[in-house]
C-alpha cells in the first residue's frame, strides 16, 4: 500500500476510537485527556518522537487491538506522549503510570536485581513485528565506501566497531557474536561519534532507513546508508505495560490476539511496511546472520522474512 494508503488507514483506526474511547497526542507538557467514561482504562503510549512510522504503526496496532475488546471490557482511552526518556528512566516512567503507562520494545529479560526491580514492567508476548526489525542496514562514512566494499565475510565486519546506545538489547546481541562495540549513554550523539571516527558504522533498522539522517542533516554530505550489507538477527518488539495494572496488559493481550485470529493484525503490518518487505525479499549481496540467544523459543521460532534463511557468507574458519 503507497504511503498516502497507510496513511489513510490509520486515520481510519484512530476514529474507530469514536465509539470506543478518545485518542489524544500530547506533548511534553499537555495534560491528560478527559476520561470518555467513567473508570474507563487509560493507555498512555510512550512515543520517544526519533522513529515516526514505527510509532505510527504501533500506535495503530494498540488502537486496533483495544478496539477488539470494547465489547467485553468497555470504552477505553488511548493517549500519544512524546517525550525524551533514557531507557532506564523510561522504564521507571511506564510504572509510575503519571505520564506513559505502555510502550513498545525489543523483548528483554524480566529484572531480577533488587536496584532494577522499578523497571521491571508487565510483558505481552506477542510479535508486533514478526522478524521485520531485526533486519538492519549500516550507516558509515561515505569515505569509507571502497572499505566496506572490500568486506565479504562476518569476520571481516567484526575488525570494525559499531555504535550503540547503552540498554538498548542490541548491544547484548552484537557482544555475543563477537562485534566489537562502543556504546553511549546519549543514542542521539551516535552520529557524531561516527563523524569523528569513534565508531565505524551504526546498524540502522529497515524501518528507518529513509530518515535516518533527519536528525542531523547537516552530516548528510559525510554519511550514507550502505546499500548491499544486511544484518539479521532475531528481534521481536512487544509491548510493555504498567506492573501494577495487570488488568490493562490483559485486555491489550487479548485484543492482540484477536486481531491475530481474524486477520486484521496482519492486515495492517503488510499495508504498513510493504516497501520494506519487498526490500527484504529481494535480498541483500551479503547478508549477516547473527544469533540472539536471550529470547524464548516461542519468539525465536518466529518464521524469518527473507526466502532463504541460511547466510550465504559463513564466517572463514
Amino acid at each position: 500500500m503507497p504511503r498516502k494508503g497507510f496513511a489513510k488507514f490509520v486515520a481510519w483506526a484512530l476514529c474507530c476510537l469514536l465509539g470506543a474511547g478518545a485518542a489524544t497526542s500530547q506533548g511534553a507538557g499537555a495534560e491528560p485527556a478527559a476520561s470518555p467514561a467513567k473508570n474507563a482504562m487509560h493507555y498512555r503510549y510512550w512515543d520517544w518522537g526519533a522513529t515516526p512510522r514505527r510509532d505510527d504503526y504501533q500506535f495503530a496496532l494498540l488502537t486496533l487491538a483495544l478496539d477488539k475488546t470494547v465489547r467485553d471490557h468497555g470504552p477505553y482511552q488511548l493517549s500519544r506522549v512524546k517525550r525524551s526518556y533514557s531507557t532506564a528512566r523510561l522504564r521507571r516512567e511506564i510504572n509510575r503510570g503519571e505520564v506513559v503507562n505502555v510502550h513498545a520494545g525489543p523483548w528483554r529479560p524480566l529484572e531480577t536485581r533488587e536496584d532494577k526491580l522499578p523497571e521491571r514492567s508487565l510483558r505481552i508476548n506477542i510479535s508486533l513485528f514478526k522478524d521485520l526489525l531485526g533486519y538492519r542496514k549500516l550507516l558509515i562514512r561515505r569515505a569509507d565506501l571502497e572499505r566496506f566494499k572490500g568486506i565479504q565475510h562476518a569476520d571481516d565486519l567484526k575488525k570494525l566497531v559499531v555504535g550503540q546506545a547503552n540498554g538498548w538489547v542490541d548491544v547484548d546481541i552484537y557482544r555475543h557474536n563477537g562485534y566489537a562495540v562502543n556504546d553511549t549513554p546519549t543514542p542521539a550523539s551516535l552520529f557524531d561519534m561516527l563523524a569523528k571516527k569513534r565508531i565505524d558504522y551504526i546498524p540502522i533498522s529497515v524501518t528507518d532507513v529513509e530518515t535516518a539522517l533527519n536528525p542531523r542533516p547537516e552530516l548528510a554530505g559525510e554519511l550514507m546508508l550502505l546499500p548491499d550489507i544486511t544484518l539479521h538477527f532475531a528481534l521481536p518488539i512487544i509491548f510493555y505495560v504498567n506492573i501494577h495494572e495487570p488488568q490493562m496488559a490483559e485486555r491489550l493481550e487479548k485484543g492482540l490476539n484477536l486481531a491475530r485470529q481474524d486477520g486484521s493484525f496482519e492486515r495492517l503490518f503488510q499495508a504498513s511496511f510493504a516497501d520494506e518487505l519487498r526490500l527484504i525479499r529481494e535480498g541483500a549481496s551479503r547478508r549477516f546472520m547473527l544469533v540472539n540467544p536471550f529470547i524464548p523459543k516461542e519468539l525465536a521460532a518466529e518464521k524469518p522474512l527473507e526466502p532463504t534463511e541460511h547466510d550465504p557468507h559463513p564466517p572463514r574458519r
